[in-house]
Order: C-alpha cells, then structure tokens, then sequence
C-alpha cells in the first residue's frame, strides 16, 4: 500500500539514456495528513483509472484527475497545490488583495534598483510565494525574504545578513554601518540583501510600518554612494491593466504628496554646487504609473509603466491633452499622454548617472527614509557602493550577459 505523504513540481530533463529518464523534483511541501494513493485512484472514473501509471510521469488528465481527487479528500491541500503552482509558474494576484499588490510592487521596485545598480541578478526574480493566502490586516511579507534558496542555502552573490522587526538589531557589514539606524523607530517588516559584482556592493532594503489595509504606495529610494546620487520613484496605479488610467483628481492624498516630492527637490537643489557631475535631471523626485499586476511571474520581468520627473508630471497636470475624460477629467494613460520614460530608459538613465541628484550626503537618504514611513508608505530602499567602472566597460559587460 503507497500512501502519498509530499506534493511538488516534477519536470522531465533531458534523456540519459534509452532506457533512463530523469525528472526534477523541486517546490516539495508535506500534507498535513497522508491519503492512501489507492483511495485517490479509486475515485477515478473508470477510463481514467487505467491511465494512472505507478510510477513516472501522469499524463495531463490522469495528473489533473488525482489533484481534483485529492482536494475533494484533503481540502486543506488547495493552499499547497496553489503555492506549488504559484512557485512554478507564477502567483495570482487576486485584485482585491492589497497584501498581494503591495508583494508584486516590492518585486518591481527591487528589479529597478538592480537595473539602475547596472547589476545582473536573476536570482531577484526567482522566489518561493507565501504559502497560504495573504491578510490585508496584517503587514505584507518582505519580497526579500521570499526569495528562493535552493537547499536551505543563499544563492550565489546573495548574503543574508539580518532579517529583524526593529532596525536597530539590524546588523550589516561595515562598509554599511551608516544605514543602521535610517529607518527610526520599529518597523513592521524589514528585511536586508547584500548583492556583490565587478568590485561593488548592492544592498537592498524593505521596510513597512503598517499593514496592507494601510500602505498609501511604495517610495523605491536609491542612492549611489560614489556619486552621492540620490532617485526617489513614487508609485501610482492606473485603474486597469491593458488601457487603464490614474485620475489624479479622484487622488486625495496626491496634493501632499507632491508637496513632500516638492520639499526634498528643493533640499537637493540647496546643495547644489556649480562643480557637481552633470545631470540631464539633477531632481531626485520621479512618479511611476503602473498597471495593476494580475500574475507575479518567476522571470526578471519588471511591471510595465511611465516615468516622469516631479517638474514634468505637474506640468502635464495642466496640459489640455490630459484633460480628455468625460467631462474634461484629468487622467493619465498610455493613449493621450505625449511623452514618458519606460523601465528601460529611466534605469539606463539612472545607471549612466544622467538623472538624479549629484553631491548630496546620505542625511537627505535618512531624511527621505523616515518620511516616507511617516506618511505609511513601504520604502524599498537601494544603496550601492564601490568604485565604477567606465561607461564602455560596463556597455561591454552588458553585450557579454546577453
């Protein structure tokens, strides 16, 4: 008698040999009580019982069969089921969850801090999703801490060194020691990644003083340390995926937004100097529009939106191209706005050190940090250090990862 103990994600590979074939196991998560296997193929129909095979790979309906059959005798196996699934192809985002929304924006923004690091990670995008639904009462688990480690182990260039509830048990390498303490008082949620390529270091950090329910956004605040270069990326939803729009008068909280947005350009520009690097932007202050996100895949794929400096999104406030709702509604959307920069041009930008802020210290990082907790935002914080290389050698890089 076989009783079926474990759940997980086989794949075939490769053939060995003619008589020799090999599957990968991986995403295994026990039952919390055994079913007898016989007693699942038993209530199979009968042209369906003689498809089962008793060992190897089921066919897609045998395979489908089974699980029906085994949620129908194990209910409480539809929350594994969907984490295996999830893990291995990507989570669904149920539209009423802010929980899960707030998960698919932390990966975003974490991908966009590596992509204006100029760093390759694949191992950002690979994660192991939560394992029962999320609560919207409750503060949002740190992307960070989901990230898939295969055999209990980090993987290669990921080095774990602390994951806290306060930031100040937070203990990370000396280089870093100034971030200790940028976060003020308890968090809900923090959690740290350092990330080391080509001689510099990329830490990433997440931090969340509420719950789901309560999170106004997501602040991405980077900061390059060599360039003492700070970008702040606010984010902003449009109400649909495929031809949605933000409605910035339907927005109460985006007048005082933007007056924080206004406040730390403004301390940026006072410690300006006529010798700093030149920026085509020198404003740390940029707005993300992005659609709501219905699948967080297993891909180094970012959430598609627009990008727009502080200065240029007011300025599009009062363009009359915006002005093209019913009734002459302001709204942002892919169809009537003239111009933005997509992921890829504002993390070139970033990167290349053409946008953000020049000469600044890390008090205005520090400064950022707590007031975007303040006004009950999740910061998802970047902070690089080391020496760069050359733009040409970075270019020449990059053509070699491809």
């Amino acid at each position: 008698m076989y009783w079926l103990t474990r759940l997980g994600f086989t794949q075939r590979e490769r053939e060995r040999t003619d008589t020799q074939r090999k599957f990968r196991a991986r995403h295994i998560a026990k039952l919390d009580e055994p079913v007898v296997l016989d007693d699942l193929v038993q209530k199979l129909g009968d042209r369906l019982q003689h498809r089962v095979k008793s060992e190897g790979q089921q066919t897609e309906a045998a395979g489908k069969a089974l699980l029906d059959a085994l949620m129908r005798v194990r209910p409480q196996a539809r929350s594994i089921v969907r984490y295996i699934s999830a893990a291995a192809t990507g989570f669904d985002i149920r539209p009423e969850s802010k929980a899960e929304q707030s998960l698919a924006v932390q990966r975003d923004g974490t991908l966009a801090i590596a992509r204006m690091a100029g760093m390759s990670i694949p191992e950002l995008a690979r994660w192991d999703p939560p394992a029962e639904q999320l609560s919207d009462d409750t503060p949002p688990p740190a992307y960070l801490k989901l990230l898939h480690q295969p055999s209990g182990r980090a993987p290669v260039g990921l080095v774990d060194h602390a994951e806290t509830t306060t930031i100040e048990d937070l203990l990370i390498t000396r280089d870093t020691e100034n971030l200790a303490g940028w976060q003020g008082a308890p968090t809900g949620d923090v959690a740290w990644r350092q990330f080391q390529q080509n001689g510099q270091r990329l830490y990433i950090g997440y931090a969340n003083r509420t719950t789901a329910e309560q999170i106004s956004g997501a602040d991405i605040i980077y900061y390059n340390e060599t360039r003492k270069s700070l970008v702040l990326v606010q984010y902003k939803k449009l109400d649909s995926r495929q031809t949605g729009y933000y409605y910035p008068d339907s927005d109460s909280n985006l007048e005082k937004e933007l007056s924080r947005l206004r406040a730390i350009d403004r301390y940026a520009s006072y410690f300006r100097r006529p010798g700093d690097d030149h920026r085509l932007c020198a404003d740390p202050s940029w707005i993300k529009l992005c659609p709501p996100e219905s699948v967080i895949p297993q891909a180094d794929v970012m959430v598609p939106g627009m990008y727009f400096s502080r200065q240029h999104f007011e300025t599009l406030l009062a363009d009359k191209r915006i002005a093209d709702g019913r009734g002459g509604t302001r709204r942002f959307g892919y169809k009537n706005v003239p111009s933005y920069l997509d992921n890829t041009m504002f993390t070139r930008l970033v990167e290349t050190a053409m946008i953000g802020t020049a000469g600044v210290s890390t008090d205005l990082v520090r400064w950022q940090i707590t007031r975007s907790l303040k006004a009950g935002r999740a910061a998802i914080i970047g902070f690089l250090t080391g020496e760069e290389a050359p733009q040409s050698v970075r270019n020449t890089r990059r053509r070699q990862q491809r």
